[in-house]
């Protein structure tokens, strides 16, 4: 078994991406569009922050491919807000998901990012994510469900230090035992984070994938950084290593800032030799001043 390989960024609708990653001129209702003829995977970001309507979910299924697949974060009201306590969250999870229902045959994992300070330390917030993780399971395919840690308590940490620079050294973390033993008892995955504060363990819960964000290594935000050539080969040599144990590995980049997202998706695909169409090709195909630009060319 060798995985199969899925990688794009997070979200795809960012002003400063026209110039860098979109031609100038293009119409904001084109950017997805463009995007799927860059990558065949996106994690939606925006679902943490509003519920979508239904029309705004509908355009997403009709704009893009019948093989493309998305993410999709889970909203915050959810697990911010209601820290998994089913007597917070009402009827916001259903809600949630009946909005992405007529998305849903694309989507492959829906995020579940937990806050910082939601600790396994904790007897209430260690008690929520198991009767969540078992709801879930009654409810929705288990394979689906995507679990985010955002404090060490979840991870064995034998690393040396907090990373402060590119996290690939910071090797020797794992998933504490009661972690990988409560994601694995009831099919759900593992999000591996690639950021300064948590060590990058990537451990496959689920037989079927690997996921993997990177966030970036910035002062403020840390999501305003540009991965290095280096960075992205001694990555990839790190999930060429876990693709004997997994059915598919799907990888994000959420470093938006000045398109750098795209062009470190980009260059991780020519490391990990997954074929994909070039940025500037793509760019000249759907820039709107691509008929002035030959016609020029041809009265010069």
């Amino acid at each position: 078994m060798t995985a199969r390989l899925h990688v794009g960024t997070s979200g795809w609708s960012y002003k400063e991406w026209v110039g860098p990653v979109y031609p100038r001129g293009l119409k904001d209702a084109r950017m997805l569009e463009c995007y799927t003829a860059l990558f065949r995977t996106c994690e939606i970001n925006t679902t943490f922050y509003n519920i979508p309507n239904e029309f705004v979910v509908r355009a997403w299924d009709r704009k893009t491919p019948g093989d493309f697949t998305f993410a999709t974060k889970i909203h915050r009201s959810v697990t911010h807000d209601a820290r998994l306590d089913f007597g917070k969250i009402g009827t916001g999870l259903n809600t949630f998901m009946n909005r992405m229902k007529p998305l849903d045959h694309k989507i492959h994992a829906y995020l579940l990012q937990l806050p910082p300070k939601f600790s396994r330390a904790s007897d209430a917030d260690a008690r929520n994510l198991e009767r969540f993780l078992a709801f879930w399971e009654r409810n929705w395919p288990p394979e689906k469900l995507v679990v985010e840690f955002r404090n060490l308590s979840w991870i064995h940490d034998t690393g040396t230090g907090v990373a402060t620079g590119p996290a690939i050294t910071r090797t020797g973390a794992t998933l504490e035992p009661s972690t990988a033993s409560l994601l694995s008892s009831h099919g759900a995955g593992f999000c591996t984070v690639i950021e300064p504060l948590l060590p990058p363990v990537i451990e496959a819960t689920d037989p079927g994938r690997v996921y993997i964000r990177f966030h970036g290594f910035g002062s403020n935000p840390w999501f305003n950084y540009n991965f290095s050539t280096e960075d992205l080969r001694a990555w990839g040599t790190r999930i060429n290593q876990v693709r004997e144990q997994v059915k598919d590995i799907h990888v994000y980049f959420n470093n938006h800032f000045s398109g750098y997202a795209v062009k470190n998706a980009q260059t991780l695909m020519d490391v990990l030799e997954v074929p994909h169409e070039r940025l500037d090709e793509v760019q000249r195909r759907f820039s709107p001043d691509k008929g002035q630009s030959a016609l020029d060319a041809f009265t010069s």
